[in-house]
């Protein structure tokens, strides 16, 4: 159960991680041009987080 709990709070951090890390990008693409400047913001966005939280799921679901 611990590591469960330890996963759980993995996945609220990586979460958290996430929409700061997204909020800051969000802030620089509008101070700078706005979409011209980042256009495919979405796209690193997800594929930078995509294997952070698969990994975590899948070791939250596995069995022992």
């Amino acid at each position: 159960m611990p590591e469960r709990r330890f996963l759980l709070w993995l996945l609220t951090a990586i979460f958290v991680f996430q929409t700061c890390t997204f909020g800051v990008g969000l802030y620089y693409c509008a101070e700078n041009g706005g979409h011209t400047s980042c256009p495919e913001l979405g796209r690193h966005y997800e594929s930078t987080f995509a294997v952070m939280i698969s990994t975590t799921l899948a070791l939250l679901t596995s069995r022992n």
